[in-house]
């Protein structure tokens, strides 16, 4: 098995410069650490976990909580996409149970405690999440999947985040159906204060009447809400058409709803029904729908996480992400650093 005395002897350094090289790279002169990297690509050195997180009091851990029923369909393809952008850094990804947000609470407490977890990412935030609370209490560092919907202030640098642009998504979606040809397009969203929901909905909504294809009065014939379920879809499609038989798209806050509205239309329909997330059900019944970066939003968590591994309360503006958007999510917000990151997501159209 390689050594770290392997390494230093093979690129002609002592044991601790390929020590600092590992652990603390800033301090060691760039052609110092070429040599050092070179050998260990050379020798294929792993550094040993355990020992590593003696020297440095990390676990170069990230925690992510799953629950008995996924919240979402996209959550598995998340979880992978941020697993494999963590085993590329070397991080690795414990999950643990939650039941409910107190469960989750519970779990924070409780790794943190043994020292398992640096880092948590949060997913499904609502308004005035009890999670944020306690984590900003006890000064654990996390990252948001989704934006702290309800807080006075998203862009606040202690609360990062990465999420995706729903209301574009929905915009840019409704854009496409007027463009060819649709006039009357409806919308089937969620009912209650949902963050995302909402933000999907004001696509929508802004994208309706920034084209003229209908007033603030009409909006309301047009909408529909519905839990997200196939069978409350197919209800909330079934009301939406009686109310307005002369509708020709109907635009849905997710695919579930998408496949449900979807299901109870005639063969011989000519309307068109989109979704959101780009699911495999989606996909097999051919419906429009916007697929979500989260090989991106995975990319960005682990460099945020990494960031807080170096300097948990540092704060720092960075360059704009190539691939997404940093943007005030406020009319009057400053500008934010790479800790808030915003990313457009593509419409996949069928």
């Amino acid at each position: 098995m390689v050594s770290i005395k392997d390494v230093a002897k093979d690129a002609g350094v002592s044991p601790q410069t390929v020590s600092n090289c590992i652990n603390n790279p800033s301090i060691v002169k760039p052609a110092t650490r070429k040599l050092v990297e070179a050998s260990i690509d050379r020798l294929n050195y792993t550094p040993n976990a355990s020992a590593r997180r003696l020297r440095t009091q990390r676990s170069n851990t990230i925690g992510i909580g799953i629950a008995p029923v996924s919240y979402s369909q996209v959550y598995d393809r998340f979880l992978h996409a941020l697993v494999t952008e963590a085993d590329a850094n070397d991080i690795r990804v414990i999950l643990y149970k939650t039941d409910s947000q107190q469960d989750e609470i519970r779990q924070f407490d409780a790794l943190r405690a043994r020292g398992d977890v640096d880092s948590f990412v949060l997913t499904d935030t609502t308004h005035d999440d009890p999670r944020l609370a306690w984590l900003h209490e006890h000064h654990q560092p996390f990252v948001l999947f989704g934006r702290p919907w309800g807080a006075d202030d998203m862009n606040d640098p202690a609360t990062p985040w990465v999420d995706v642009d729903g209301h574009y998504g929905i915009a840019e979606m409704t854009q496409h159906l007027i463009l060819h040809g649709r006039k009357h397009i409806g919308f089937i969203g969620w009912p209650g204060v949902s963050g995302t929901g909402m933000d999907r909905y004001a696509g929508w909504r802004d994208a309706m009447l920034g084209a003229r294809m209908a007033g603030p009065d009409e909006l309301g014939q047009l909408y529909e809400e519905a839990k997200n379920d196939i069978l409350s879809g197919q209800t909330a499609c079934i009301a939406l058409l009686d109310r307005r038989p002369d509708m020709d798209a109907i635009v849905c806050v997710s695919d579930t709803l998408a496949i449900g509205a979807a299901t109870v239309l005639p063969s011989d329909t000519d309307i068109i029904i989109t979704g959101f997330d780009d699911t495999v059900s989606a996909r097999s019944m051919g419906l429009s729908s916007i697929a979500q970066p989260l090989i991106e939003s995975a990319r960005h968590i682990v460099r945020i996480t990494q960031e807080q591994f170096v300097a948990p309360a540092a704060g720092h503006s960075g360059h704009d992400a190539a691939d997404g958007r940093r943007i005030g999510v406020t009319a009057d917000a400053s500008p934010t650093d790479d800790r808030h990151v915003l990313l457009r997501p593509t419409l996949v159209i069928r």
